[in-house]
Formats: C-alpha cells, structure tokens, sequence
C-alpha cells in the first residue's frame, strides 16, 4: 500500500485544512488569470455585472446629478465667456450691403445658417415705422437691396415672390444679417434676422441698424413688385422722389414663377 502524504501549512485557529485548500485554489486561479490577461481587466458594463441594487441606484443618481451640475456650470461660464467676447465686437460695427450679383458667394458661406429673427424693441423705426418707408430709408443708406424683382430679373436669384425686398448685410465681416419686409407695402416694419450663434447681441445689431436707418436722409427712390399671398395679387409698388409711396395692382410680371430651390435661404 502506497502512502501519499499531502504537506499542508499549518492552518490557524480559524482555518479549517478545507479552508486552506480553498484558498490556495483561489490563489491559483488568480496566478492563471493574471498570466493570461495581465494585472487589468477591460470595464464592463453594469448590465454584465448582474442586477444593480438600490444603494448602488442610489448611489450612481447622486453621482449622476453631481456630473449635470458640474456640466451646467461649465455651459454657463462659457456661455458667459461667449457673450462678452461678442459684446465686445459690438464697439465698433461695419455693416456691409451684399450686391445683387455677390448673392452666390454669401450663400455659399452662410447657406447652413440657421436664422433667428430679432424681437420688437421700444422705439425703434425697425418696429414702429411703416415698411414703405423704411423702404426709402433703407435705399438711402445702402442703396438697391440684394433681392427684389430687378435682382431676379437681372440676376436670376430666385427668392420668394410673396417678399417684396431682401437686404443681406455681413457685420463687421463674419456675422450675417437679414432684413426684409413683412407684408409688402402693406406691412410696419422689418424682419431682422441673424445666425442663433449671435442671440446674444441680436437685439444690439438690431437697434444698430435703426439707428443708422433713422439717420438716413430723405428717403431715395426706389421700385419693387409684390405678389400678396392673402390679396392673391401683384402689385408694382415705389416712391418716385416727388408724391408719396404707392402701390398699384398689376399682372404677374414676366419673370414670376422662376424661383429656383436653389437660391432658397430661409431655414
């Protein structure tokens, strides 16, 4: 009869010979896995872990809440640190007219914009004054508008025919504006638009341009045609520099109905 002897340590006081044998396996295993996967373990996630309970639940909210609070602040700050670095462009403002002819070039930089239109401000001519005037006004200060019935005639950019005039302006060379009329000859005051990037000085751009409007001299001459969605009718519409504005009805000019999606800016 052969006789095998295991060589155990000693086990302690409160270790049981089947404890030790237990633990020895425990250390084994773990050489093997180190061996084999090295000292770290890839992060799982909890789903593989098994049910979480409520402390951890618990526990992974408060930590959750934590983290949002933390991101909240961060937006905050860097929004505040956005508005003051667009304040400060506002020291000095340089508005240039886009030329009829430049609308190419002004939609391919701006064509993913997406517009915001300013608010009704107290006071100011943008919002108080008929939109016939501020036509004139508009004419005296930056001369022909971007778009209009002459600009598609000549240029073949197709904006919307239920808009009378489209004036496009780059501030100060990078920020984009919009001003248009609202209901033709019929309307009071502007639509004056820009990127959302720029919400936060929108309202000082707005009443920059009020401004530069309610400096203006006399209001210039000017032309335009309008088709009136609500009226179902053309108009030819101006001021001649003598009598008062007018706005006669007329037949769909010769040009109508050529808009093209492509020119199409509005989002």
């Amino acid at each position: 009869m052969t006789l095998v002897c295991l060589l155990l340590p000693r086990p302690s006081r409160a270790q049981t010979v089947v404890e030790v044998l237990q633990q020895q396996r425990r250390d084994a295993r773990v050489a093997e896995v180190l061996a084999e996967r090295g000292d770290r373990l890839a992060p799982r996630p909890l789903a593989e872990l098994g049910t979480v309970d409520r402390w951890t639940r618990a526990f992974l909210a408060v930590e959750a809440g934590r983290q949002a609070a933390v991101d909240s602040a961060r937006a905050a700050e860097e929004a505040r640190a956005d508005s003051a670095i667009l304040a400060a462009r506002l020291n000095t403002l340089r508005w240039r007219k886009v030329e009829p002819g430049a609308q190419g070039s002004f939609l391919e930089q701006y064509r993913e914009t997406y517009w915001l239109a300013a608010q009704p401000q107290r006071g100011l001519v943008t919002d108080t004054s008929a939109t016939a005037d501020l036509r004139g006004l508009l004419q005296a200060a930056f001369g022909d508008p971007t778009r209009n019935g002459d600009a598609q005639k000549r240029h073949g950019y197709g904006g919307s025919e239920f808009i009378q005039f489209e004036y496009w302006f780059v501030v100060n060379d990078s920020i984009p504006m919009l001003a248009l009329d609202v209901d033709g000859p019929f309307g009071r005051g502007l639509l004056i638009a820009s990127d959302e990037t720029y919400a936060p000085i929108l309202p000082a751009l707005k009443a920059d341009l009020s401004r530069r409007l309610a400096a203006a001299r006399r209001p210039d001459p000017w032309l335009d045609y309008y088709h009136s969605y609500e009226r179902g009718q053309w108009f030819r519409t101006g001021y001649n520099g003598e009598v008062g504005q007018y706005a006669v009805p007329v037949r769909a000019p010769r040009w109508a109905g050529r808009d093209s999606e492509r020119w199409v800016i509005h989002r």
